[in-house]
Parts: C-alpha cells; structure tokens; sequence
C-alpha cells in the first residue's frame, strides 16, 4: 500500500483543502459543492446539493484543543434539512475528540463525524490520480520500485530482443526537424480532470442546442481564472471548477433565461434577503464587500451572485 509514506503535514492548508475537495468530488459526483475562497467563515467549506451533509476542513501543523475543532458546528445548525456535519482533518482523531463527538451527537438533532488522516490516505490508494497529482516523488519511488522488480525472465526477453535488432547502433537522422514539446506545468490540471472538464462544457452544449457552445464556456474559464489557456488552471482548483460548471449547467439548462436575466433574478433575491434579514444599506453594502470584496450586485458576475445567496442564505438559517 503505496499510502502508508504519504505525510499529508508536508502540505499547506490551501494543498489539502484542495486535496479533500477532489477527495470528496470522486466520492460524491457532482452533487458534492466545494465552497470557493473563504467559504469556511459560516462553518461550511463543501456540501451535498442540498445541504443534507455540510463538510468542515481543518488544516493543522501541531495539533490544537479537541474543542477548537467543533467550534463552527453552532453556524450550521439551524440548516433546514442538515442530517450530518462532517470534520475533515490530516490526522486521526484523538480519545478525547471522540468524546466530544459523542457528546455532540446526543445534542444534536444531526450526526456529528470526522474524516481522519486512515480515511483520507484509503481513498488515496484507491484513486491514483489524486495520488499521483498531490504526491508525485512518492509516486515516482513507487515506478521505480515497480521497474526494478522486474522479473529475471522479463529481463532475459528484452534482452534477446536487443541481440536480435543488432550489435551495430547507427545514427538515424531526421529529415525533418523535431520540434521541442512545451512541457505541461506541474500544478496545471490532470489529464483526467481536463477530460472531466471538457465533458461537462459538451454536455452544455448539447443541453443548450448549441446556444452555449463549449468553445464559449472554455474562454469564460480562461476569463474566470485568469489562464492565458484554461487547461493552465492549477489541478487544486478542478472542484471550483466543476462546481462552476454544474451551476453553469442547471443555470442555462433549466430555464430559457439570458445571462443578464438571470442576474437580475439573483439581484432580487438577494435584495429580498437583505430585507428578511433587517440589513441597512451600509451594513448590507459592508457584508458584500466581505464575502466578495465588491460593494454593488451590479458590479459581480453570476458566480458571485450565487455565492452572495448561498451566504445569505446561511445567515437566513441560523437567524430562524
């Protein structure tokens, strides 16, 4: 079992959010929705489509107080529908955080779990991309531990395959010459996740009939992640961006609506928020500014209309 060297402190916070958002995208689909940037301040950083199963990341280095860890559960627990909060961290649950588990558990009309470093390093021997994408010196020690195993037969057969091209080498020269390939950067998206990817961008066009064609969708991307070519995105942002995609998806496919439509549709929700939430315009106008750091609706693109609503939203719950 090739995970029992990986040390998930070697990585940073933002590494191993990103690695549990791919973590739980392989495990959920695209039902599961990473909250971008600092989605964690409402004590949510992904959750199932609809918000039966709310996941909380934690990041650490020496570990702190058990009790630290389920301080966010009171912002979550008056979401309609919740049935399981679950923590994410890179080590195993200490006895004492069991405990506290338990004990959140009888309080709660929802279950209380966490998802430890035993968890986290089985679901990396079972997907080996994400392995190999967060991990690739242990992965490259594992290929060359396969290579030099190789059994005495197998050896013995290239061998004689050898013997029989010839004794003599002779230098074969190109009439054409041969370009240099432009190697991929290391942090850019997997193969698999650029194939992911241009599948959802097909699947709304053909959704669409053609009205939102995937070349279109792919310069929105390179637009949204300021890459000169969107297959440039770093591979720990592939659930951002399959998130954007799945609400680029439902967004144009279940209603005949125009982009600029469905911003104003969004504007008046969030209006209408504000509202329920008894907001002044200065305070409503200051919670803008830090969710997003915009101070106007009119200034956010669709993507962060619909962040700003699922905020509100939160904040809706836990007001009721």
């Amino acid at each position: 079992m090739i995970t029992k060297e990986i040390d998930l402190q070697t990585l940073t916070n933002d590494t191993f959010v990103g690695l549990c958002h791919l973590l739980l995208l392989q495990e959920h689909g695209t039902v599961y929705k990473p909250v971008a940037g600092e989605g964690g301040d409402e004590g949510i950083d992904g959750f199932m489509e609809d918000f039966s199963i709310v996941y909380q990341i934690k990041f650490f280095k020496a570990r702190p107080r058990p009790a630290t860890f389920l301080k966010d559960i009171d912002k979550v627990a008056n979401l309609p529908g919740l049935k399981r909060w679950v923590l994410m961290i890179p080590d195993d649950p200490t006895k004492k955080l069991y405990q506290l588990l338990a004990k959140e558990k009888n309080q709660r009309p929802f279950d209380v779990e966490v998802l430890g470093k035993t968890w986290i390093l089985t679901k990396l021997n079972e997907y080996k991309e994400i392995r190999e994408r967060f991990f690739p010196e242990i992965a490259k020690e594992a290929s060359v531990q396969k290579i030099l195993v190789q059994s005495k037969n197998e050896a013995q057969r290239h061998e004689k395959i050898l013997k029989d091209i010839g004794g003599d080498i002779r230098e074969i020269k190109c009439r054409r010459p041969i370009r240099p390939s432009v190697e991929r950067p290391v942090d850019s998206l997997s193969p698999e996740h650029i194939r992911d990817i241009t599948d959802e961008a097909i699947r709304i066009e053909k959704a669409t009939k053609g009205k939102y064609p995937a070349r279109k969708i792919f310069a929105q991307l390179r637009n949204k992640f300021r890459v000169s070519n969107w297959h440039l995105i770093k591979d720990i942002r592939y659930g951002e961006v399959m998130s954007w995609l799945n609400r680029y998806y439902h967004g144009v496919n279940e209603s005949p609506a125009s982009p600029s439509d469905s911003r104003r549709s969004l504007q008046g929700v969030i209006k209408a928020q504000q509202k329920m939430l008894g907001l002044s315009d200065p305070e409503y106008r200051e919670l803008l500014l830090r969710i997003i750091g915009k101070s106007s609706t009119t200034q956010m693109d669709i993507t962060e209309l619909e962040r700003v609503k699922y905020r509100l939203n939160i904040l809706l719950a836990s007001k009721s």
